[in-house]
């Protein structure tokens, strides 16, 4: 009888041990779903902060770029609303096999809730039509933009930039869609930073 009780299991063993391998097995995928789920919120938290950093830098980049005009004895081409902004700049070090870096730039927020760059060649001396400006989609999910510009401590922070000259300051605050669950974002950029003195 002892030999037959050691030559295998009984079903009451058998039973107990397919029990709490069912338990380790549940607490191994309930665990790999945590941390699956983690996982997921982390990516697109970091997609999220990726796409804000990588405006940000686009958009300091080429402020900082401006054109102040007086090259050509004309003004500055800026434009600035509280909603858009339009200015000529020097396109970075990536764009050096176009036939000129010089563009002028338009920043808005179009019907699709995209943050839209619209730039076009800034030839000196243009000859035939004008041509199609190119579209750079910045970020998805922009409600709108609130756009002021800094003169000095007197007159503060304005919506709307008219005068001939540049801005010392541009805050740029992005405004998020309701679903896109963001918070809004500050971006403050001082145009030719070299050259200001505040």
């Amino acid at each position: 009888m002892s030999a037959r009780r050691q030559a295998g299991f009984t079903l009451l063993e058998v039973l107990v041990t397919l029990v709490v391998f069912s338990l380790l097995m549940m607490g191994l995928v309930q665990g790999l779903r945590l941390g699956v789920t983690a996982w997921q919120a982390q990516t697109r938290t970091m997609v999220k902060r990726g796409d804000v950093e990588a405006a940000d830098r686009t958009l300091r980049t080429l402020i900082e770029r401006m054109d102040p005009g007086g090259v050509s004895g004309r003004p500055a081409t800026f434009k600035g609303t509280s909603h858009s902004l339009v200015f000529t700049t020097t396109l970075p070090e990536a764009a050096d096999t176009m036939v000129t870096r010089a563009a002028i730039v338009t920043l808005a927020v179009n019907e699709k809730n995209q943050l839209q760059l619209l730039w076009l060649p800034n030839y000196r001396y243009r000859i035939g039509p004008v041509p199609v400006p190119e579209h750079v989609t910045l970020m998805n999910d922009v409600d709108h933009l609130e756009i002021a510009y800094w003169r000095d401590p007197k007159s503060g922070w304005q919506s709307d930039w008219a005068a001939v000259v540049l801005p010392k300051l541009i805050r740029i605050r992005m405004v998020f869609t309701r679903d896109s669950g963001r918070q809004g974002y500050d971006i403050v950029i001082m145009p030719m930073r070299d050259r200001w003195r505040l």
